[in-house]
């Protein structure tokens, strides 16, 4: 009988491990994964996030659901994906406002390096340099002449301080010689709202969001601040051709984790989300936002994070610029 005992012992701690084992090697995803958008609903972040969540939800087979948790210039909803476990079910639809905080503010929750696992650079998109349609200058020449020859006149507005198009309008004073007077703006719409009215002159934003105020006359672009022209504009010069080819300033998107995430789950994220970035359907949808997909790896994605983070330095540096 204590033979029998230690026999069953013995077969019941093996079937244990086994079972331990079974659950530890459980095929990756086995539940939902969350992604997290640190912008509200409708913006061109958000909109990119619920087409690839979708996508993903298929090619995954578990479903991909998207959170918005926007707040503190996207550090609150950065910060949760920061401090989630590293297992591969909450992941960030990170974007330029991450690099532009790394540069930007002194206190961050998290370090924008050393805290997040990049999977996939998923997309980006030049900025438009618009101007109020009535105003004195319909190039961008124009534009540059008439502002040395009225210093400190001339008003551009952004969605706040320290946003892409505010540090991008800081980049183009910097670079062209330009003394500008800013206007931040509680979000985009207000700022939009008075270049159209005339309150302010000339404003950086993607082109997405005023292109129907281009199209019935009211903006007009200038200039694209891309290293090259944009498909959907390929009548309008970037600013580089237009004597800065130091000038270049582009709005990324790109799939993060936490730091510390097992090789294989990154490896998994990674095949699907290129996948998926490789899709007609998907390239034809983002054409359509005025995106452009670039689909490349992680590695591509820490090498343009890293690029980003250094540029944003020297341009709020360069600027003087503070957070309020």
């Amino acid at each position: 009988m204590k033979k029998f005992f230690k026999l069953f012992r013995i077969a019941f701690a093996g079937l244990l491990a086994m079972s331990c084992l079974t659950g530890a090697q459980a095929a990756y995803p086995d539940h939902a994964i969350t992604l997290i958008v640190p912008f509200p609903p409708g913006g061109s972040t958000d909109v990119v996030g619920r087409i690839i969540a979708n996508r993903a939800s298929v090619l995954l087979g578990q479903k991909m659901i998207v959170e918005n948790r926007p707040g503190a210039g996207t550090v609150i909803g950065s910060n949760l994906v920061a401090k989630a476990a590293p297992d591969g079910y909450t992941l960030l639809m990170g974007n330029t406002s991450l690099t532009v905080n790394a540069s930007l503010l002194k206190a961050l929750p998290f370090d924008t390096v050393k805290d997040f696992t990049p999977i996939v650079f998923v997309a980006s998109h030049p900025g438009a340099f618009l101007a109020q349609a009535q105003k004195p200058y319909k190039t961008f020449n124009e534009f540059v002449q008439y502002t040395k020859a009225h210093p400190d006149e001339v008003v551009y507005s952004s969605a706040g301080v320290g946003s892409w198009p505010h540090l991008s309008m800081a980049m183009l004073a910097n670079t062209v010689g330009l003394k500008m007077l800013h206007v931040p703006y509680q979000g985009t719409g207000p700022a939009k709202a008075d270049l159209i009215a005339g309150r302010v002159d000339v404003k950086i934003e993607g082109y997405i969001t005023s292109r129907d105020m281009v199209e019935d006359g009211r903006l007009n672009v200038l200039a694209v601040t891309g290293a090259h022209r944009a498909s959907y504009l390929p009548n309008v010069p970037t600013v580089a051709e237009l004597g800065y080819p130091e000038f270049e300033s582009t709005y990324w998107l790109g799939i993060l984790g936490p730091a510390g995430m097992p090789a294989d789950v990154v490896a998994t994220l990674e095949k699907v989300m290129l996948e998926i970035c490789a899709e007609p359907g998907f390239v034809k949808q983002l054409t359509q936002l005025d995106v452009d997909v670039q689909g490349l790896p992680a590695k591509d994605l820490r090498i343009e994070i890293d690029k980003q983070i250094s540029k944003w330095q020297k341009v709020i540096a360069d600027g003087k610029v503070e957070a309020q």
